[in-house]
């Protein structure tokens, strides 16, 4: 296997990686946005059944928990990008 060949994979893996590394960025941004999204209209909605109301509880702190996840992911993204300028 010559020095050229090597080199060439080592390019194409290493550009594939960072473009898949950049749509998993994007998309779990995205996610993010949507997240807190639905919290604020979930959290905004008013009914006085209690059964509609417990599960809008549980909604929210399911939403809660994925987007303090998703808040560190997000940081994360922003910190690497803040190291690859620097």
């Amino acid at each position: 296997m010559s020095v050229v060949t090597v080199t060439t994979t080592t390019v194409v893996v290493a550009t594939t990686t960072l473009e898949i590394a950049a749509a998993l960025g994007a998309l779990g941004t995205c996610i993010l946005i949507s997240a807190l999204i639905a919290k604020e209209l979930s959290s905004s909605y008013e009914d006085p059944e209690p059964l509609i109301k417990g599960r809008l509880e549980f909604l929210i702190g399911c939403l809660n928990l994925l987007i303090s996840s998703m808040l560190v992911i997000f940081a994360l993204i922003v910190a690497l990008k803040v190291e690859e300028v620097l």
